[in-house]
């Protein structure tokens, strides 16, 4: 153990004795020398090293003093006179800085060693290097956000909600820890899950859309349209290149809060932007049929279809002309060539345009083109949609018979053509139907859900109490349509809100 007493002995020995040495040589090197022997002559190697007189080994205090020297005759000797005595500073510095570097090394490989083992993505240089340590709450967030997707993956809700709030809260920059909370909240804390997303779209401009749109159905399936009208507003106004889904998304809410206001206030706003002529012609229809007596509605729509309307105009024109009691001009305007609509739009107007017209046979012919072959996800949906808007017992019972021979496939798309079909089981009143999609829902997920008890009792008519937002909600991934489809069911529409006076 001399050695771990000499090593003791060095590290402080560095720091006593050049201190001394220094204080030393300021006296001009009169008086007693520190590191000598006051007996001796003071003269070089005759002078005994009073430094020493304690070390197992003196050799190691030369690493202090290189004055130190073996004379001839092996005695351990000053090798200066006494007058010559001079602190090693740069040795001491050189010492200390090499044990501090190499304490700082180790304890960096450490760090980084231990961090790595429990989780956390740091890299070295990240460890190493001081400036670098200020991200280390995003690499924290990053940790607690893998702990999150971990825990929800094993359906430990409690544990993944916790996780992923911690991750948010110490990085708010962390978009993808954000978003995934404004999801999660939704249902269980809407007013948190909103302030989330209003963060999110001012701290992530590069990610408004994706954003916007997790924002807007949250919102409409709570059924608060008048934060949906102001975003989907916003979206309009923020670039000129918007998904004509958002001004659906405008137009359907303004219509259920009758703002007419809101509606003029925009197609000026569209006008001042310069956006697309078409967004202004809706605007202004939807404006001019507020008033507007029925023939007067058909006229103007019959005029704004011939005006070369294409996509989104094509499909609102036609989607009013069924509204306002006139769908055989709609299935007139309709085959007309170059309209721009999708192959699924045009089979959902003609659906319920057919039946709006009160013409069977011919829905039924149709429905069972649609369901010759094995359905798709996708036709499970136009489908479920148009029974939510028509109600009819004959094509749900075909739909069943059909969905029941060949089963959707176990995946995420089929999920959610089962939640279109369950929402129109309840619409049919078919308690069978309703328990029989719960089953192939829990197929599908694995998981058993609570929530759609409620939400069932609420369609089957049971729930006298509540509205349509209260189970919405818990019914996601719900198609976009679906969701739109029950809110024209079940709410109200209220009478318009006069604009102010220019």
């Amino acid at each position: 153990m001399a050695w771990l007493a000499d090593s003791f002995r060095l590290v402080g020995g560095f720091l006593f004795w050049n201190a001394r040495k220094t204080l030393y040589r300021l006296r001009g090197a009169r008086g007693r020398c520190p590191c000598q022997h006051p007996s001796d002559s003071g003269r070089a190697w005759e002078t005994g090293c009073h430094a020493i007189t304690h070390w197992s080994e003196p050799a190691r205090f030369r690493r202090i003093c290189p004055l130190l020297l073996k004379n001839p005759e092996g005695l351990w000797r000053c090798s200066v006179d006494k007058a010559d005595v001079r602190p090693f500073w740069g040795r001491a510095f050189a010492f200390y800085g090499g044990g501090l570097a190499t304490l700082y090394l180790l304890g960096t490989l450490a760090a980084f060693t231990a961090l790595r083992t429990t989780g956390y993505q740091v890299t070295y240089p990240g460890v190493f290097w001081p400036p670098a340590w200020s991200k280390f709450t995003e690499v924290k967030s990053e940790f607690f956000y893998a702990q999150f997707q971990r825990a929800y993956a094993a359906q430990d809700i409690r544990e993944a909600m916790l996780d992923l709030a911690l991750a948010y809260d110490l990085d708010p920059r962390n978009y993808d820890a954000g978003f995934r909370l404004a999801q999660l909240y939704q249902a269980g804390q809407p007013a948190l899950s909103d302030r989330i997303y209003h963060h999110l779209l001012v701290d992530h401009p590069e990610k408004s859309e994706q954003t916007s749109q997790a924002f807007f159905r949250a919102l409409l399936a709570r059924g608060d349209l008048q934060a949906v009208q102001a975003l989907a507003r916003n979206r309009i106004l923020a670039s000129p290149n918007f998904s004509p889904a958002w001004l659906n998304a405008f137009l359907f809410a303004n219509q259920r809060t009758g703002d007419t206001a809101a509606l003029a206030a925009l197609a000026k706003e569209t006008l001042a932007e310069e956006l697309p002529a078409d967004v202004r012609t809706v605007l202004t229809l939807a404006a001019a049929l507020r008033t507007a007596s029925p023939e007067d509605s058909r006229q103007l729509l019959i005029s704004g279809a011939g005006h070369g309307a294409s996509g989104y105009t094509f499909y609102f024109i036609c989607r009013q002309l069924i509204a306002h009691g006139f769908p055989q001009v709609a299935l007139g305007i309709l085959d007309q060539a170059d309209n721009g609509l999708s192959i699924r739009d045009r089979a959902s107007i003609r659906l319920d345009a057919l039946a709006a017209q009160g013409w069977a046979t011919t829905l039924e012919k149709e429905t069972d083109l649609l369901l010759a072959p094995p359905p798709t996800a996708a036709v499970v949906e136009l489908l479920c949609t148009h029974l939510i808007r028509w109600p009819d017992a004959a094509l749900f019972e075909k739909l069943s018979i059909r969905l029941k021979q060949s089963p959707l496939p176990r995946n995420e798309e089929s999920y959610a053509a089962y939640l279109a079909f369950f929402c129109a089981a309840g619409v049919a009143k078919d308690e069978f139907r309703l328990t029989w999609t719960v089953a192939r829902l829990q197929e599908i997920s694995g998981a058993t859900f609570a929530s759609l008890e409620p939400a069932g009792s609420f369609l089957l008519g049971r729930q006298k109490t509540g509205h349509l937002g209260n189970y919405l909600p818990a019914l996601q991934p719900l198609p976009l349509e679906i969701t739109y489809a029950l809110l024209c069911r079940y709410t109200r529409t209220p009478p318009p809100v006069p604009g102010r006076p220019e």
